[in-house]
């Protein structure tokens, strides 16, 4: 095959897979996780706020400041531009935090929703920066997320926007190209994850998470047992650097696609309930369900309502 026939039968193919229209409701599934997760999150640490965010907290401003990015505004910053108004310190970091739960509430339901993740997006980006000591794998994926909720029509599904007639749903070229950033982005992270662990010794000998349940921080329950079948051990970490390198293969033909989507939100299930790390889990789980099983769910959907409609009607027989 030359060249121009090769460009003149991928060309069109390729262009379809990024800008052919389709449904956003995928995206409108990933507004909808990414928002309770949030909501989830702070209300589990709406207790906590003196602590993590304010200058006598577990982490006084002087400290946390050398591990902050200079370049990205943090809550130290916010708090002294409202002292003029005669706001307190914790007055000004509760009111940050409401306006985020607000704003989080706003992307739930789709209502102004470009506005609502705007906002959620840039205060996450200023709790990040407070509170990065805290933080780990939950809160950046949180944050991109969110940053795709602000860029991304994600309020072209399940949304207030769209009942009160200020977004479309209808099927879309943004749609399809936003849809595709995401399917993307998840299979070079998984990929990019599965090959890091490969490098590791323990990885390839099938001992790794042996050693991550042995840690006390990790401990939920005694995994101690597993000492004597140390072949479930091997399975279960080779299992999980198969699931992390195959997702970018297998992820997209149809034939494998339910199965990886499966066998990734089963990984995340394990995770949370062994290692406690509830919210990462749940975030991955938003995140490969909407990019890549929702679609599936909604097909297997239509599929079904198509079948029942094509079905005979027989009325019941009068007695």
């Amino acid at each position: 095959m030359s060249v121009s026939s090769w460009k003149s039968s991928v060309g069109p193919k390729l262009a379809a897979f990024v800008s052919a229209p389709s449904s956003p409701q995928p995206l409108g599934v990933l507004r909808i996780g990414v928002a309770a997760l949030l909501l989830i999150q702070a209300w589990s640490l709406s207790e906590s706020l003196p602590e993590l965010l304010s200058n006598r907290g577990w982490v006084p401003w002087s400290v946390s400041e050398a591990l902050a990015s200079p370049s990205v505004p943090r809550v130290d910053a916010v708090v002294a531009a409202l002292a003029p108004l005669g706001i307190s310190q914790v007055a000004g970091i509760q009111a940050l935090a409401f306006i985020y739960v607000v704003a989080l509430l706003g992307l739930l339901v789709g209502l102004h929703t470009r506005l609502s993740a705007v906002v959620a997006w840039a205060i996450h980006t200023v709790l990040l920066n407070s509170i990065s000591f805290f933080s780990y794998g939950v809160e950046t994926f949180a944050h991109i997320s969110l940053f795709y909720c602000a860029v991304m029509p994600v309020g072209a599904a399940f949304s207030l926007d769209v009942r009160a007639g200020r977004l479309s749903g209808a099927p879309s070229a943004l749609a399809t190209l936003s849809l595709r950033m995401l399917q993307v982005h998840l299979c070079l992270i998984y990929l990019a994850t599965g090959l890091e662990k490969l490098l590791g010794p323990v990885w390839r000998d099938g001992t790794a998470l042996w050693e991550v349940l042995m840690q006390p921080q990790y401990g939920q329950f005694d995994f101690a047992w597993l000492a004597v079948v140390p072949w479930l051990v091997k399975l279960s970490t080779w299992g999980t650097l198969a699931v992390e390198v195959g997702y970018a293969v297998c992820v997209w033909p149809r034939r494998t696609r339910g199965l990886w989507v499966a066998l990734t939100v089963g990984m995340h299930l394990g995770i949370a309930v062994m290692m406690g790390l509830w919210l990462f889990s749940g975030m991955m789980t938003v995140l490969t369900f909407a990019a890549f099983g929702w679609p599936l769910v909604a097909e297997a959907m239509v599929t079904r309502v198509r079948a029942m409609a094509l079905l005979p009607f027989h009325s019941s027989p009068t007695r």
